[in-house]
């Protein structure tokens, strides 16, 4: 060591700089070359390595200002004592101690200097490169010791600094930079690289040396650099063009104005390492951060353009690294390359638009690195990342682009670029979306999926500037449309709140629903307007005498003359409209101030002028808008805080209502008193909060024209009081039969005055003088009224409406305890008595009928604003279900404790009653259908009370049966639910919901409910196992018919419930005396024991069983004592009533009897003499269990007995014809008359009490013991209705095991019936799909004709060739032409679309709002469906006449409109797949293969590049050249192909409207607008048809142009976001697509940079898409193995797509 500090000690003394500095001569420094003179030659080649080989001179490239003579020291005598302390130690760790002592300050150029020379005379002495024995002088010790060059330069690499420091010369210091990396280069240059190698030069220290060389000279000024300053830019890049430059023939690759300086010497290393820059980048974070993550926090990203020397210098290194070893660029991360194009973009955009020379350098530069990265070296499209890559980038570049524009200005030198990535974009946005999105939302009908739209993807953003117009213009669905489309279809409040709640969570914007509103009230005002400008007037016969029905102020003995329209029943728009306005209002969804605002600029543009007539999307000024606005005035909310305050200042509020009044219309065609007088209405109602009212003329000038009716609303309200009001206690005629003049007069006093009118309706409903009458039983009274027709409640006004719903359901539904009855002394307001007066509820205790049926009618009229009564209901039943909770889970203990008082069941009877049989068809489309489930899920089981749970049953299989969603299966799967089993104690039940379930999923699709979860439903419907026969389970679709068929499925861990064994029944019957005298005397030794035992769950099903023995071994039924018989079948549970009967029907069924007449003629009695057994449940019980052959033969013919021979039933049937009750109840005043008149001749019990009366009246001398239950009033209960909707399953059984003659028969017998079903076409349509491929339906006409005449034509709009085709049978298909199915899907797009508003086609169709579906377009598509299926016609032909209108295959055709092509679409997604749906897809493949326009390739054309710009006259401009296409391989083309090419292609994948308004329509485009249309509504099922039809498609062969690959892309591209909800279907959409390329490809041949247009815009598309290529490791490497089998460039391009991120 003491060696070592020797060397340092004498090394390192007194080494002061004392250069003198070189003088300036006429202001420049005299530089002083390494080797410029003779006499510093030897002393300067000390300074470098010894083994210099070749010219010297190229060291002579820096430039110093000082001399570099230092005082003489004996080198070789310090190389010597070097030496000798290298003997006691390693050589690098003494020299790594010497530079360390170099290191420490001060810092000196003299210390420098003579280091340098130090390590000059040691390399003589240890040789970078072995030196041959006899050549070298070295000591023997340093023979075989080589120098450490590499640990030597890392640490020669630290002491190098740019930085300015205090007490340092900065030219000191910058010569010893330059001096430092000259020894530096000349020991690199001057060895091998496998001695560097050797020496320590790898990697890791050649990554260290660069990157302090990098770090230190970005700290050189940007620019004014001296000659100094660039001399240390220089000679760094020399030391880095070492290790980065490999060969020297890549920079001719580069053509650049800026180069660093390179050695010529070729017996040198022109290179040293494998070192690629990119590797810097990886390894160096602080300088290249921005580089590696797009969040890097670098400070100043580098290089900067505004320093040039960096900028050319890191680019011209990124460019030469992959020019010299292409296979870089696989290992190139996109990110990163991504990355450098950002900042490259982000550093252009910084230059300004006049560039100097240098500035156009750098930008050259930076153009032709994205062009490298882009591209690739050979120019082929094979470079590191894709142009999506860049697309995706530019947002984060120049900002969101918005209006066909980015937020920041781009450099206009890469504005062609960035607008050629622009078109491309635009192009992607476009095979990302149909050519036409604008489906109409189905709302009752959508599922999931179509509540979204192309506005909430997640793909949206990137394509919002390119498609915001797209929307705007209608070509696609967005949430306006969709709240457009539910108020169009009469959706319900709770639709509304769900979508807006949605909307709230996304933070869109909720004012959507009031523009949505304001649209709808311009359709329908516009409507009324267009239709009222083709009718004529007419008044009623009371108002003939006014002429042009103009209202006359009329004496006191004059009739008051109200003005009618003629196209009255355009008012049910109105009164709809004004239904929702005002829920939406009340609700505060938004503000009376808002809404008259709209209105107001629909009439009015920005300067307060009206808009002319016939403006798009405004009208002229309609007394209807003031009208609508008047329904709000009696909202408390508005009228306190809004109106009245505005009337208290300066009434600007009215004054815009007032300019919305058009004084003349009531003079008009279209003249209304009731919507003319709404202004003058407005004026009384607000008369009290009025200002001055007798100047309000001169305010407001409008008025004028209103005031001259005041005298006629006085009138009004006069002859109201006089005529109605005062005679409303004792007239219980007084609301019937009037006339429509009366009725307008009503309604105009409901406007007047806010609630007069619905109290004196109660009142006339529910009098105070009260007469007494009964409810089917003595016990069930109720208090006398008036009825009131429908046309009266429809009306008037909404509050009116409201307030007369709110005092019924206050007086008469809101207490369990039962209705609340006024005092006789009560005046007429009803609020004012809370309870019975003079009459107590033990008197009174039912609700009159006729307030139920004005309460359905309501509720139908004003659907929007009664939800909320309707939803209190619904409590109210889960809060008495979970009163029978208690009982249910006691278990039957401690009933009394738990058990409904009669009051409160006697309300929920009631209310059951309303449900089930005039409710079902106003929940059957409803969101409450499904969860109704859970508000009497113990109840269904536990409910002890018979008459109550009959109805209750019928309630809950009507539901189930009405269900129309499979959204029905989440509900029912809803974990928080605490009964685990739903239908435990009914077999029937249970099957009733497997059967709806699977006609569901058959019909309407799976959805994305899982097969898991339709099993976990399915196995907790029942406790047992369901057994089905063969011929039920053919047409389960495969979900289902897995579960019970699939041995390991939890069907199959069920048990099986044991059926009841002939031999212990028997033993009962024959052997048991106790149980015999029992039944024929009435007498037993312990009859406690007995009925003990037969209560027991296993024993209540032997209970009629054995009474069917009994009776069969004694040829009777009348041998029985009844009351004992009674007490039996008491011990059966209501809830358990209907699964015993179907064990007793499969009891009596495996019986032998001489003749069936017996087992006949028994049934008949038991069902109708004694009502023991309902006859619903025996024909399930005969038709739906599973049963053997020979049971089935004697079941049919049983049930033929019971439906069409028994005398019992006919005669109900009859008499139920004879009372002619009404196919619209609403209508019907007198319904309830009828049925008592029914129940009279027919009664009906429901405690097996029928013997121990006569013709409805007690026989003598009969005790019932139990008692009998607390009777419940009977409303609309009967067994006919019952028996109408057990048809449903009757007719689906039947068509199951092929009954025909059967089913025609009953059909032909009782079809009639079917009329007073409250959703016949709904069933009509699914028996039509659920069975149609049975043999049944396909082969016999006659039955299908039969099935639809169940309809009553008057209600539907069926076209005249379908009912004449039903109704005859005589009739053939011959009128099912062309023109027949062209008017289906017209009829059907009329019905689908909101501004045509769907009014009434024909006079005698009901009132939209009571129709059996109110959706204008669920009864389109029901209606279309039907009119399609009972037709002759093969699904082939018929899908073959729709695809010829809707692809405009006839001459006559000039084009659909896209809603017609969407109607189709509807449609077609609608009927059965296997027939209707496979026609399209072969369509489909037929026109890929075989389109003209398909099969050609697309125009070719160069890969976009950045272009460089030109100078010309001093300036730097683009050049604009053309690309010569003469050029290609296979791509030569004539300049007309060319031509046509490029004015056909963009057709084919341009949005639809745009064909068709410019003629440009073609069919593959119409075809891609049907098959998303059909796609969008369809279930995902038809994807695996889709997957199937794709994949005959490439092994036909057929597929070969790249436009055909393009529009595969195009039909797959907007149905990706539901594939993938199938894992298997989408992963084999990727893979057959893939397959696709590949075949594509393999046949074009694409070289120099030439490429099609198609084909660039699929690569975009499969890069949009790649995150599908990479969901599972198995797939990504299916892909891989398929893209590297393709041809090159193109396996090099795609590769890229299954690298996991």
């Amino acid at each position: 060591m003491e060696s070592l500090r020797t060397v340092i000690s004498r090394l390192f003394s007194e080494a002061q700089d004392n250069f003198p500095l070189s003088a300036q001569d006429n202001g420049l420094l005299q530089h002083h070359g390494m080797f410029s003179r003779q006499n510093y030659k030897r002393r300067r080649l000390q300074l470098l390595h010894p083994g210099l080989k070749g010219d010297t001179s190229v060291y002579d490239s820096s430039a110093l200002p000082v001399s570099l003579h230092t005082s003489h020291l004996d080198y070789d005598g310090l190389v010597a004592e070097f030496a000798r302390a290298a003997q006691y130690g390693s050589l690098s760790e003494h020299l790594k101690v010497i530079i360390l002592k170099y290191r420490e300050p001060p810092f000196s150029l003299s210390k420098t200097v003579r280091l340098l020379k130090f390590l000059h005379h040691l390399l003589r002495v240890y040789p970078i490169t072995p030196q041959h024995p006899a050549h070298t002088h070295a000591p023997n010790t340093a023979k075989s010791t080589l120098f450490p060059l590499g640990q030597v330069l890392e640490d020669l690499t630290l002491t190098l600094s740019l930085r300015s420091f205090q007490q340092v010369n900065p030219v000191m210091q910058q010569s010893a930079w330059i001096i430092t990396i000259q020894f530096m280069i000349s020991c690199l240059r001057n060895n091998a690289t496998i001695h560097l190698y050797n020496a320590g030069i790898t990697t890791p220290v050649i990554l260290g040396i660069i990157k302090h060389i990098l770090l230190e000279i970005t700290r050189l000024p940007p620019d004014n650099v001296t000659s100094l300053e660039q001399s240390c830019f220089d000679v760094g890049g020399e030391l880095l063009d070492i290790f980065l430059v490999r060969t020297e023939n890549v920079l001719q690759f580069t053509p650049s104005s800026y180069s660093l300086r390179r050695p010529a010497d070729n017996g040198r290393p022109s290179s040293v390492g494998t070192v690629s820059y990119y590797d810097v980048i990886y390894s160096f974070p602080e300088l290249y951060g921005h580089f590696l993550t797009a969040t890097s926090t670098v400070a100043m990203p580098q290089p900067s353009i505004l320093n040039p020397n960096i900028w050319n210098m890191t680019l011209r290194y990124l460019i030469i690294s992959i020019q010299q070893d292409h296979r870089l660029l696989e290992r190139i991360p996109t990110m990163i390359a991504i990355n450098i194009i950002k900042h490259i973009l982000r550093e252009i955009n910084t230059l300004p638009s006049n560039l100097s020379t240098v500035q156009a350098q750098c930008l050259n530069r930076g153009k032709e690195l994205i062009n490298l990265l882009l591209i690739g070296p050979s120019g082929d499209g094979a470079g590191v990342l894709e142009y999506y890559d860049i697309i995706l980038a530019l947002p984060d570049v120049y900002g969101n682009f918005v209006r066909g524009t980015f937020a920041q200005s781009i450099h206009w030198t890469m504005e062609k670029f960035v607008n050629e990535l622009g078109k491309r974009r635009r192009h992607l946005a476009f095979l990302m979306m149909p050519p036409d999105a604008s489906w109409p939302l189905i709302s009752q009908l959508s599922r999931r999926h179509e509540f979204n739209d192309l506005t909430t993807r997640t793909s949206y953003h990137m394509f919002e500037g390119d498609l915001i117009e797209f929307v705007k213009e209608g070509n696609s669905t967005n949430i306006q449309t969709h709240f457009r489309d539910m108020l169009f279809q009469r959706a319900s409040m709770d639709e509304f709140r769900q979508l807006a709640m949605s909307l709230t969570q996304t933070g869109l914007d909720t004012t959507l629903i009031r523009k949505a509103m304001v649209s709808k009230v311009h359709d329908v005002i516009q409507c009324l307007q267009h239709y009222n400008a083709q009718g004529n007037q007419e008044g009623s016969s009371a108002s003939k005498s006014a002429p042009q029905g103009t209202p006359s102020v009329p004496s006191r003995s004059d009739e008051i003359k109200m003005v009618i329209p003629s196209n009255m029943h355009l008012w049910e728009l109105m009164t709809e409209t004004a239904d929702q306005l005002y829920s939406f209002v009340s609700a505060e969804f938004f503000t009376y101030e808002d809404i008259l605002s709209d209105f107001y600029n629909l009439v009015y543009d920005d300067d307060n002028e009206p808009y002319p007539a016939g403006t798009k999307n405004h009208i002229t000024k309609d007394n209807g808008l003031v009208w609508l606005l008047l329904q709000l005035f009696y909202i408390d909310r508005v009228s306190t805080n809004v109106i009245e305050k505005d009337f208290d200042t300066d009434e600007h509020l009215f004054g815009k209502l007032v300019k919305l009044y058009n004084e003349g219309q009531i003079f008009g065609k279209d003249g209304f008193s009731l919507r003319d007088l709404s202004l003058q209405c407005a004026i009384n109602i607000q008369k009290d909060h009025i200002k001055d009212i007798t100047n309000i003329k001169q305010r407001h000038p409008g008025v004028a024209a209103s005031l001259r009716y005041a005298g006629l609303c006085y009138q009004i309200q006069a002859y109201f009081s006089n005529h109605y009001h005062s005679n409303v206690p004792t007239n219980s005629t007084l609301f019937q039969n009037m006339t429509m003049q009366e009725m307008t007069v009503v309604a105009c006093e409901s406007q007047l005055r806010q609630d007069i009118v619905p109290y004196a309706l109660y009142v006339y409903m529910v009098p105070t003088m009260q007469d007494i009458g009964t409810l089917g039983h003595p016990e069930a009274t109720f208090v006398k009224g008036g009825t009131i027709s429908f046309e009266l409640l429809d009306l008037i006004s909404i509050n009116a409406k409201q307030r007369l719903l709110q005092v019924i359901y206050k007086m008469m539904l809101d207490s369990e305890l039962g209705p609340r009855y006024q005092s006789p002394s009560g005046g007429v307001n009803p609020t004012q008595q809370q309870q019975g007066g003079s009459i107590s509820s033990s008197t009174i205790t039912c609700v009159p009928p006729y307030v139920l049926d004005v309460v359905y009618k309501l509720l139908y009229s004003a659907p929007c604003s009664a939800e909320l009564m309707i939803r209190e209901i619904f409590e109210k039943l889960r809060r008495c279900d979970k009163i029978i909770k208690m009982q249910y889970s006691n278990n039957g203990e401690n009933q009394m404790d738990v058990r409904l008082p009669d009051q409160t069941m006697r309300w929920m009877h009631t209310i059951l009653q309303l449900i089930n049989y005039r409710f079902i068809r106003f929940l059957k489309y409803s969101p409450m259908s499904v969860g109704m489930f859970h508000y009497v899920r113990y109840a269904i089981s536990a409910l002890d009370h018979r008459q109550v749970y009959q109805v209750l049953e019928s309630f809950v299989l009507n539901n189930t049966r009405s269900q129309v969603e499979v959204k029905l299966l989440r509900s029912l799967d809803d974990p928080n639910r605490e009964k685990v089993v739903w239908f435990a104690e009914s077999e029937k039940l249970a099957r009733t919901m497997v059967c709806i379930i699977a006609r569901l999923i058959k019909t309407r699709g799976q959805a994305d409910i899982t097969t898991e979860q339709i099993h976990r439903v399915l196995a907790h419907l029942y406790d047992h196992q369901l057994q089905w026969s063969p011929e039920t389970l053919k047409y389960f679709p495969e979900a289902v018919l897995s579960f019970y068929t699939s041995e390991s499925s939890a069907n199959q861990d069920a048990s099986p419930r044991a059926a009841v064994a002939l031999g212990v029944v028997n033993q009962l019957v024959t052997g048991n005396h106790t149980f015999i005298t029992f039944l024929e005397q009435g007498v037993a030794d312990n009859e406690s024991a007995l009925l003990q035992y037969f209560s027991s769950l296993e024993n209540q099903p032997r209970i009629l069983c054995c009474l069917w023995s009994f009776a069969i071994a004694r040829g009777t039924l009348n041998s029985f004592h009844m009351a004992s018989v009674r007490k039996l079948l008491l011990c059966i549970p209501p809830a358990r009533m209907a699964t015993c009967i179907f064990d007793f029907v499969n009891y009596a069924m495996s019986m032998q009897y001489p003749s069936l007449n017996i087992p006949c003629q028994f049934l008949d009695v038991m069902i109708w003499k004694y009502q023991w057994i309902n006859l619903n449940d025996v024909l399930l019980g005969l038709l739906s269990t599973n049963s053997t052959a020979s049971h089935g033969a004697k079941a049919f013919q049983i049930a033929r007995y019971l439906l069409l021979q028994s005398t019992e039933l006919q005669q109900r049937v009859d008499k139920w014809t004879q009372l002619q009750f009404s196919r619209r109840p609403w209508t019907e005043e007198n319904g309830f008359d009828k049925l008592m008149e029914y129940h009279q001749h027919y009664p009906e019990y429901f405690q097996f009490e029928a013997f121990a009366f006569d013709n409805g009246r007690p026989r003598e001398n009969v005790h019932l013991d139990p008692p009998l239950q607390t009777p419940m009033p009977i409303y609309y209960t009967n067994v006919i209705s019952d028996f109408v909707s057990c048809l449903e399953s009757l007719i689906g059984h039947l068509i199951e095991h092929e009954q025909a003659d059967l089913l025609m028969d009953v059909l032909d017998k009782h079809g009639h019936l079917f009329y007073y079903h409250q959703y016949p076409l709904s069933f009509i349509c699914s028996i039509l799909l659920y069975y149609h491929s049975s043999p049944v339906l396909k082969d016999q006409p006659r039955i299908i004709r039969r099935i639809a005449r169940l309809l009553d034509f008057d209600q539907y709009d069926i076209a005249p060739e379908a009912v004449e085709y039903v109704k005859d049978d005589a009739i053939n298909g011959s009128k099912f032409n062309t023109d027949y199915f062209d008017r289906v899907l017209s009829k059907l797009a009329t019905n689908m679309n909101p501004q045509k508003c769907a009014p009434k086609s024909k006079a005698n169709l009901p009132q939209r709002h009571f129709r059996e579906i109110g959706s204008p377009a669920i009864e389109g598509i029901s209606i279309a469906t039907l009119e399609i299926m009972i037709t002759p016609i093969p699904p082939k032909e018929v899908i073959k006449r729709i695809l010829d209108l809707t692809l405009l295959r006839r001459s006559q055709f000039v084009g659909v409109s896209a809603l017609t092509i969407h109607a189709a679409g509807l449609l077609i997604s609608t009927l059965p797949p296997e027939t209707f749906l496979r026609p399209v897809f072969e369509e489909l493949n037929h026109i890929i293969m075989s389109d003209a326009n398909l099969l050609e390739v697309s125009e070719p054309c160069r890969l976009i590049r950045c272009s460089v710009p030109k100078r010309t006259n001093g300036k730097y401009v683009m050049s604009q050249s053309l690309p010569d296409l003469t050029t290609t391989a296979v791509l030569k083309d004539s300049m007309s192909a060319r031509f046509r090419k490029a004015m056909i292609f963009p057709y084919i994948f341009n949005d639809y409207t745009f064909n068709l308004h410019n003629y440009s329509t073609n069919e593959p485009n119409t075809f891609l607008t049907l098959f998303h249309s059909i796609l969008h509504y369809s279930s995902l099922d038809g994807f695996t048809l889709f997957l199937e039809y794709l994949r005959s498609l490439r092994l036909s062969g057929k597929l070969q142009s790249d436009v055909q690959l393009l529009y595969i892309c195009a039909l797959l591209g907007p149905a990706l976001h539901r594939i993938e909800k199938l894992e298997t279907t989408d992963a084999e959409c990727m893979i057959e697509l893939m397959n696709m390329v590949k075949q594509v490809t393999s046949q074009m041949d694409m070289k120099d940079g030439w490429v099609t247009q198609a084909l660039e815009q699929v690569f975009d598309f499969l890069y949009h898409i790649r995150a599908r290529f990479v969901k599972s490791p198995e797939l990504a490497n299916q892909l891989r193995g398929i893209i590297k089998s393709m041809n090159p460039p193109i396996s090099h391009r795609l590769l890229r797509l299954v690298i996991f991120v």
